[in-house]
């Protein structure tokens, strides 16, 4: 789930950019930027409530801000506020309908929600206006794996880990359409170069004892 700006700084990064933040809150408490910005730190430190409420507050500020309304969103669908989270992200689409990481953050609510067709024209978009989108990639492949159109699953997931080598996931994705189809030893490759990537990935892991034990 995609969440813009400020995403990987450092734990004593992030405490001294948030303490900025709140300084420019207090002294421009209609600076909507800010708020955004103080939301993602928050998310990071583990305090999403705290963030909701400042997305929101952005938003009041700036009625059209894509950006806060697809923030507002992942926040939501983590807390498992499916319908909440689907509708920020389709406002974040009306003010800026090319946002990618809006797009593939609807589909994957729209794709929890058990709506596929319209999470896959969501990731289609994303990918028709960034064909380099990793995750778009990777999440259109996973519809298409749960519709059994393993073919275009498993070309979607390559594409996937061409743009992004050391995407985890979409190497188990991957590992998981090759088996399906057949090509254990194709899969079981993918399945090691997720655990090398992610050694704690309990489902690669159990994936791939399984792949072995077929053989």
């Amino acid at each position: 789930m995609a969440e813009d700006n400020l995403v990987g700084k450092r734990a004593g990064q992030i405490h001294e950019a948030k303490e900025q933040y709140e300084i420019a809150v207090r002294l421009r408490p209609a600076y909507p930027e800010a708020h955004n910005n103080l939301g993602v730190l928050l998310i990071q430190e583990g305090r999403p409530q705290e963030a909701i409420a400042q997305y929101q507050q952005a938003l009041r500020n700036k009625p059209d801000y894509a950006e806060a309304y697809n923030n507002l969103g992942t926040a939501l669908f983590g807390q498992g506020r499916l319908d909440e989270a689907i509708d920020c992200f389709e406002r974040a689409l009306r003010s800026s309908p090319d946002y990618v990481d809006a797009h593939c953050n609807l589909g994957n609510a729209l794709m929890q929600s058990g709506r596929l067709p319209e999470a896959m024209q969501h990731y289609e978009h994303a990918i028709r206006v960034d064909p380099n989108s990793a995750e778009a990639h990777n999440n259109l492949g996973i519809v298409l794996l749960r519709e059994a159109r393993l073919k275009e699953a498993i070309a979607h997931f390559e594409q996937s880990v061409r743009i992004k080598p050391d995407y985890a996931q979409a190497h188990f994705n991957l590992g998981v359409a090759l088996q399906r189809t057949g090509k254990t030893q194709e899969a079981i490759g993918h399945y090691q170069e997720a655990l090398r990537l992610k050694p704690d990935f309990a489902e690669a892991e159990k994936h791939l004892a399984q792949a072995r034990a077929g053989q």
